[in-house]
């Protein structure tokens, strides 16, 4: 699973991955002082996953408007999903 960061036109945050993730998102939090960001399943049982390279500093100026966080998967037998998540921002603002 390959997950990338995209900023939309109008700021938005898109979080998307190229293949199904293995749980729904429960949420997204973003660790401001590492600028990195870590998924929350909505299933317990499985480990939170960091995105180990860190938000770009055009990013996380977007990051800072936003509450949430679009998240969009691709499926080989049918059509995209996409959901919106809240945005948790941990730590203090830079």
């Amino acid at each position: 699973m390959n997950l990338e960061l995209a900023k939309m036109n109008d700021d938005r945050i898109l979080l998307v991955s190229d293949t199904p993730m293995p749980d729904v998102v429960k949420r997204v939090e973003y660790y401001r002082d590492q600028r990195m960001f870590m998924i929350v399943w909505y299933d317990e049982n499985l480990e939170e996953l960091l995105m180990h390279h860190e938000v770009p500093i055009d990013f996380a100026m977007a990051i800072e408007k936003t509450p949430n966080i679009l998240v969009y998967s691709f499926y080989t037998d049918h059509d995209p999903i996409g959901y919106k998540v809240p945005l948790v921002k941990v730590g203090d603002i830079f």
